[in-house]
């Protein structure tokens, strides 16, 4: 017994050793995209939802970032007081902020552009998340957002929503038209794996771990065969009439409520952007379109592909100037 217990010992040993021989090499030899905790957790309802009470650290080549989140699950601080009658926040990682730190991010901008000189009555609520499509506003507009009573939803959509929408099917494009939510599917394996990391202390920033995890990310199906661009315009691919669709859904579910809208565009190209700009002038909602990364590289991460701060403080000040149209306060109070 005690010579099993000596080997068992000793392969434990070996076993650590060639992990921590491993962490080196990767630390030294290989670019890691990211390391740290996943922001995210499997929900019965959206599929997935940030982490509650939550704080981490984001590591990648470009840039270390810090994102924290309230009880309510969405990024932000603690709420000190009733949050209705303000802006709310519906995107994805743009409007989340992947990429700076607390504060830094437009919404929070927005609402620090607002507070200043005195406590707001105009709060915010950044309900954005990354890594999801527009399926997801329905959700928030019918579950969440009304306990808020917002004067203004903003939106944001990015060129990913369309492939978003159809990899994430929470809703289904029938072809008579109607618009059908799918079941949740249960827990995935790869959200119990990540539980098993995350039971550990800084286990979820090891280098190690997080290349695994780069290795395992899903491959982006191949393109679709190219179209013409009058072909495409007048005939939607099933990726452009479900997205369309369900952000029509959303500008319906808002206009029921009473609700004001401003849309934000963030880097969408043709001729999915013409869509987008029809949409919303068919529907009268404001729209502030952002530079596209070719446009203005110094807005955007070289590599992730995100909005740098510079890119942040922009979209908060564009908002800004639109709020007056809504009976908000305008840019006057500056940005902080």
């Amino acid at each position: 017994m005690p010579k099993l217990i000596q080997k068992v010992v000793l392969a434990v040993v070996a076993g650590l050793a060639s992990l921590a021989l491993c962490e080196i090499a990767v630390r030294v030899f290989v670019v890691v995209r990211n390391v740290g905790p996943s922001f995210t957790e499997y929900d019965a309802e959206y599929g997935k939802r940030l982490k509650r009470s939550f704080s981490a650290v984001r590591i990648t080549p470009e840039f270390t970032m810090r994102i924290s989140t309230n009880s309510l699950g969405f990024r932000g601080p603690e709420p000190e007081g009733p949050l209705s009658g303000g802006i709310f926040f519906v995107g994805d990682s743009f409007t989340m902020g992947y990429g700076v730190s607390d504060g830094k991010e437009f919404p929070a901008l927005v609402g620090a552009a607002l507070a200043v000189g005195g406590e707001s009555d105009v709060p915010v609520v950044n309900a954005g998340m990354g890594d999801n499509g527009n399926g997801r506003w329905l959700k928030l507009l019918r579950l969440e957002a009304p306990r808020f009573e917002p004067r203004l939803v903003v939106l944001q959509v990015q060129e990913n929503d369309f492939a978003d929408n159809l990899r994430e099917g929470l809703y289904r494009l029938e072809p008579d038209g109607v618009l059908r939510e799918q079941p949740i599917p249960p827990m995935s394996r790869a959200r119990i794996f990540q539980h098993l990391i995350e039971a550990v202390p800084g286990l979820p920033y090891s280098h190690l771990v997080g290349l695994l995890r780069q290795v395992s990310l899903r491959r982006e199906p191949p393109p679709a065969p190219q179209q013409s661009a009058e072909k495409v315009r007048s005939e939607p691919s099933p990726a452009e009439q479900l997205t369309l669709r369900l952000i029509g859904e959303a500008l319906q579910i808002c206009r029921e409520h009473g609700w004001l809208v401003l849309a934000v565009i963030s880097d969408v190209t043709e001729p999915r952007l013409t869509l987008l700009r029809d949409l919303f002038a068919t529907t009268d909602v404001p729209l502030v379109e952002m530079p596209r990364k070719i446009e203005r590289p110094d807005l955007y991460y070289v590599v992730d592909g995100h909005w740098t701060t510079a890119g942040h403080a922009l979209a908060a000040q564009r908002i800004l100037e639109h709020l007056p149209q809504f009976g908000l306060p305008g840019p006057t109070a500056g940005l902080p």
